[in-house]
């Protein structure tokens, strides 16, 4: 066939097969080059870091070119996405798109994790009566019966249950934890390992992010052996590293082990081990003392996080623990409590194995197998939390809440660019990363730096790409900046923040989303807003009051006199074409939280190599999240659309600049309060469409 940039580009010229195949497609120069430059990363073993802008094609870009070479070289190549949306539009439209246009057969597979995939292990045992379900549960397994036997994929997405019946899901679920693998009684018939049969065979792999990092954590046994790779959605990458990397500590976790094994409540014993009683009375004194070992660690766990109680979360989120933190009394006290859970989870891993060995060669080796693995996964990763981590210069640790208790410990590298370098980009041929938003100011080295792609040992291998939007920006758009706002951390904002909302929406009567960085504030705004616009007969969305994304997204394209307020899911990942989206307002600048662990370990990151953490972190990753929030605006090239920003700070800050370079609206008005509404009335008018 022969495989080189110039024959990946024959495809995509005027009259070419693109054009032939697909419709509406429009030659782009954008998606050319961008299509050459992914060829030539394959060809020459390089990593591509590329930047291409809305409109420009860019899937089309890297999946014809990774076909072409896979069916050239016989390599797979693994293409990763963050969200289902783009999962699906690459499955269910990208690539059938292309079969006609390539005119041979390749072989494309979705990777999924075992908790998508009813178990049938778990299944019968649920049948059988080995645990025991409350009236809820019963009813879900009611629901699933006539599915589960005669489903042929075990998907769970296939169902279409009700939330409050979903939420029992994991009582069905494969996991890791409980999967006996080889000594599996319905391997043939598993749906998980028939997934895995399926990667092994597939050219084209499309897996998503959460996946692909969990793949490093188990040694990659989950994907198929693979050398090149397309990180699409490459702009959160390392945010996800960080935390899907990381060890965690989790009282629900540990406490679903053991209630799963055995619990007491009132007068009632229940679980695994209550089952085997009944089976195996002959093994009563040894079952006997295993529930007890299973409730006394149930005791030490719930005071490892009882003794965390003292302390709360900072602004809303985790709370990262610092040197006095692990010097306080309460800190001596988990580890305390710890201690002694962790001696007797060694003594029930111990017991367990014991019961294992009796029970050799009956249907119940699998189970206490199972059951093994849970318990060795949870000691170790307590262990690594709590004793590895708080030792570690480079490791940062933090406290989860869930309403309002603690409910994790958890703990990640600080340097997860040198840890993606030594568990994924080393052993890769070819890498290729791509977003709209990747850049600062046209500059790539804060995403090179903290993604560890400055840890190759050969430098030039690291290739550049940026390719702008397609879009006329300079008549499709416009931002304005209002300088006399009071400043974000002044009680003023707030109210300023309503007062200047109502002033916009007076004007747009709809077709506006408020983007906002802190629930505190989106709450005080729904106040302040709610029976103001009822009165306008505007219809105010709130995110978390009147649903969340997906619902939200589904009225707010309905009614055009409609203004939607949301928080971080809505500054990425809103793709909204045409009239529906014309104004879109930013209240703050969107740093993140110092209390944010993520932000923490940026912090700690810079400051370890005294560096300005500001400049070299939160400026550059507010500047992303800016840019990722202004992207919601323009998705075709017939939009238009208004960006307003309430943050003083962008007009007033020296750093502002770096916001508004960072974004391809160039047209800027910087504005006093006082003159917005009539400034919207009239030049603001050409940009939007009356109600």
């Amino acid at each position: 066939m022969g495989f080189d940039r110039e024959a990946v580009a024959a495809y995509f010229q005027p009259g070419g097969p693109m054009e032939q195949h697909i419709k509406q497609y429009r030659h782009r120069d954008e998606q050319v080059k961008m299509a050459e430059a992914v060829a030539d990363a394959f060809v020459n073993q390089e990593f591509l870091v590329a930047e291409v802008g809305t409109g420009v094609g860019k899937s089309f870009a890297y999946l014809l070119p990774a076909i072409l070479w896979t069916l050239e070289s016989g390599e797979k190549v693994v293409i990763s996405t963050r969200t289902r949306a783009l999962q699906e539009q690459l499955l269910e439209r990208d690539l059938p798109d292309l079969k006609p246009v390539l005119e041979c057969d390749y072989r494309v597979a979705e990777a999924k994790g075992r908790e998508n995939y009813l178990c049938w292990n778990q299944y019968i045992s649920i049948l059988a009566g080995k645990q025991t379900l409350d009236e809820e549960q019963q009813h879900f397994i009611s629901a699933i019966l006539t599915w589960a036997e005669n489903t042929e994929t075990g998907d769970r997405k296939e169902l279409k249950l009700p939330g409050e019946l979903m939420r029992h899901w994991g009582l069905l679920a494969a996991s890791r934890r409980s999967c006996a693998r080889e000594l599996c009684r319905y391997r043939d018939k598993c749906f998980h390992f028939k997934m895995l049969k399926r990667l092994e065979k597939a050219d084209i792999l499309i897996v998503n992010h959460s996946l692909l990092l969990s793949d490093l954590m188990v040694d990659n046994s989950i994907l198929p052996e693979y050398r090149y790779l397309i990180i699409d959605e490459a702009h959160t990458f390392e945010r996800e590293s960080f935390e899907r990397l990381a060890a965690v500590f989790s009282l629900e976790e540990c406490q679903d082990i053991l209630r799963m094994l055995y619990s007491k409540e009132a007068k009632h014993e229940r679980g695994y081990l209550q089952y085997l009683k009944g089976r195996y009375p002959n093994l009563m004194p040894a079952l006997n003392q295993l529930s007890s070992t299973v409730y006394r660690c149930g005791e030490y766990l719930q005071a490892c996080f009882d003794a965390i109680k003292p302390v709360k979360p900072r602004d809303n989120h985790a709370l990262v623990l610092e040197q006095q933190d692990f010097d306080s009394p309460w800190f001596a006290e988990l580890v305390d409590q710890y201690t002694g859970w962790q001696q007797l989870m060694n003594l029930l891993i111990h017991q367990c194995s014991e019961l294992k060995a009796e029970l050799s060669g009956t249907d119940e080796e699998m189970a206490v197998n199972a059951v093994l693995q849970s318990l060795r996964e949870g000691s170790e990763n307590a262990y690594v939390v709590m004793e590895e981590s708080p030792d570690r210069a480079n490791t940062i640790c933090w406290v989860s809440f869930k309403n309002g208790q603690p409910a994790a410990l958890s703990s990640s590298s600080i340097r997860i660019g040198e840890l993606l370098h030594e568990r994924l980009f080393s052993r890769l041929k070819s890498l290729v990363m791509v977003s709209a938003t990747l850049t600062i100011e046209d500059s790539f080295s804060y995403f090179i730096e903290k993604n560890g792609l400055n840890c190759l040992d050969n430098r030039e291998r690291v290739q550049t790409l940026l390719q702008y939007s397609p879009f006329d920006y300079d008549q499709q758009a416009m931002l304005l900046s209002l300088y006399d706002m009071p400043d974000p951390t002044s009680a003023d904002f707030s109210r300023a923040v309503a007062a200047t909302l109502k002033d916009i929406l007076q004007v747009t009567q709809g077709r506006t989303m408020v983007l906002f960085t802190s629930r505190r504030e989106l709450q005080q705004a729904s106040r302040n807003l709610r029976d103001w616009a009822e009165e306008q007969g505007i219809c105010l969305l709130v995110q978390g009051e009147d649903g969340e994304f997906k619902a939200l997204m589904e009225r707010f394209t309905q009614a055009p006199k409609t203004v939607l307020m949301g928080l971080e899911t809505f500054w990425e990942g809103v793709d909204l074409k045409g009239e529906i989206l014309q104004t879109l307002v930013m209240v703050r600048l969107p740093f993140r939280s110092p209390a944010d662990p993520f932000c923490c370990a940026g912090d700690r990151y810079f400051r370890l190599q005294r560096r300005s953490s500001f400049q070299g972190f939160m400026l550059p990753d507010a500047a992303v999240r800016f840019k990722q929030g202004a992207g919601r605006l323009i998705r075709s090239e017939s939009d238009r659309g208004l960006l307003i920003v309430l943050d003083a700070r962008l007009a007033k800050r020296s750093y502002g600049r770096v916001f508004k370079n960072s974004i391809p609206i160039k047209r800027v008005v910087t504005l006093k309060r006082a003159e917005l509404r009539d400034f919207l009335a009239k030049t603001g008018a050409r940009y939007l469409t009356p109600c």
